[in-house]
């Protein structure tokens, strides 16, 4: 999507479904329900359309919603204010996750992609976070090796920074030596693997 228009959305990341997850077919029917809901939106729409209209450009904006993001949420917020309190601080909650994920979904799903290769390369269990950072900045044309502002190889941080979302954490594990690694375990991207490379051409799409 280009820059300008993305700019001017509101992203929502969704999770992929596994092949082994079932989803119920959503009905199309204008049944009774759909059009009692109907129905209460527009009673009240009308009920609220002059408090919105004066509403808009007095509500309160999180920090750093300024400009254009600031112009994607306001009129969402002023409805959730109108909604009461506590949806009110849920929508300014919900905005803020979403935000802090834009643009972040195919640099995720190329870090994932690159982490299944090294597992798979070498056919490892577990790996340490120092290991697997240097081993992200070797792949060659990567993102991995000139990353961020600074344009320095990823560190073991930023690593655990990308994977956050995806609730993988690095964690102490015990070798059979007896040491402990902190790291990450095969296991720990299993799922994430499953969710989002299982539909996708690699090679097409990221030309490693």
């Amino acid at each position: 999507m280009p820059p300008a228009t993305l700019g001017r959305a509101i992203v929502v990341e969704l999770k992929r479904r596994k092949g082994s997850e079932r989803a119920e077919p959503f009905g199309h029917d204008d049944d009774k329900e759909l059009g009692d809901l109907r129905s209460r939106l527009m009673r009240w729409s009308a009920d609220n359309l002059e408090a919105v209209r004066s509403a808009k450009n007095t509500v309160t904006m999180p920090a750093g919603f300024n400009n254009r993001r600031a112009d994607n949420w306001r009129m969402l917020f002023t409805i959730a204010d109108r909604a009461g309190e506590e949806i009110a601080e849920h929508a300014r909650h919900a905005a803020m996750t979403i935000e802090g994920s834009v643009d972040t979904g195919s640099v995720r799903i190329k870090l994932l992609a690159d982490i299944k290769t090294i597992f798979d390369a070498e056919q490892l269990d577990r790996i340490s976070s120092s290991d697997l950072a240097v081993r992200l900045a070797e792949i060659e044309d990567s993102p991995w090796a000139e990353w961020g502002k600074s344009n320095k190889a990823i560190t073991k941080n930023q690593v655990a920074q990308q994977l956050k979302p995806l609730s993988i954490f690095p964690r102490a594990m015990r070798l059979p030596s007896g040491d402990l690694l902190k790291g990450y375990d095969r296991l720990s991207f299993e799922d994430a693997w499953e969710r989002y490379l299982a539909c996708i051409s690699l090679d097409s799409t990221f030309g490693t």
